[in-house]
């Protein structure tokens, strides 16, 4: 036996009616795309490598080894770039988390560690063979750099286009070393966290 049970409640009336009052005021936005290069990573090449844009190891000791996109073969652009939009002028900072290391947050036994500083980085409004340059890089940092920001005082919608280079210490081990690559963008004069 199956028992119902239904139970109607009326409907309430009850409202108050208020004054309702809003002030608009301008919003300002921004926001950011990397590129789809920039998205999968930095890694680093040789000579070699970077003329084919393929990742080949590097040698202890080399200097200025380029990221694998830093020059694209068909066009000798970099495909690193960074896309900004909105209503607002901005500044782009970057950095990393942590020195480059074979295990990660570079602690435990057997991590071997490239100090982040042998990272090397270069920003241009201009994409071509010759910029950004390398005679314009700036070491990297732990953190994000408010010291040297990719661009200040950018005006969107724009795209601000970067390079990376790294000098391999002599006597470094053979191994894959990564690190966390960060990007931010704020508003013109504010400071990166």
């Amino acid at each position: 036996m199956i028992l119902l049970i239904s139970m109607i409640l009326p409907k309430s009336e009850c409202f108050t009616r208020m004054p309702m009052n809003a002030t608009l005021t301008p919003q300002r936005f921004y926001w950011i795309k990397m590129s789809d290069k920039l998205a999968e990573g930095i890694f680093f090449t040789n000579k070699t490598g970077a003329l084919l844009n393929i990742q080949y190891k590097l040698i202890s000791g080399s200097a200025d080894n380029d990221a694998i996109w830093n020059y694209n073969a068909s066009n000798k652009k970099t495909e690193y770039w960074v896309w900004v939009n909105g209503n607002v002028k901005i500044d782009l900072c970057h950095g990393a988390t942590n020195h480059l290391c074979t295990n990660p947050g570079c602690s435990g036994p057997g991590n071997y560690m490239i100090d982040i500083s042998n990272v090397k980085w270069s920003s241009s409004l201009t994409n071509d063979e010759n910029n950004p340059s390398l005679s314009n890089a700036v070491p990297f940092v732990i953190g994000f750099d408010n010291e040297h920001k990719v661009i200040e005082g950018l005006q969107p919608p724009d795209d601000v286009y970067l390079r990376y280079w790294l000098d391999v210490p002599s006597n470094t081990p053979a191994y894959d070393y990564n690190t966390t690559y960060q990007i931010m963008a704020v508003i013109a004069g504010d400071t990166c966290a």
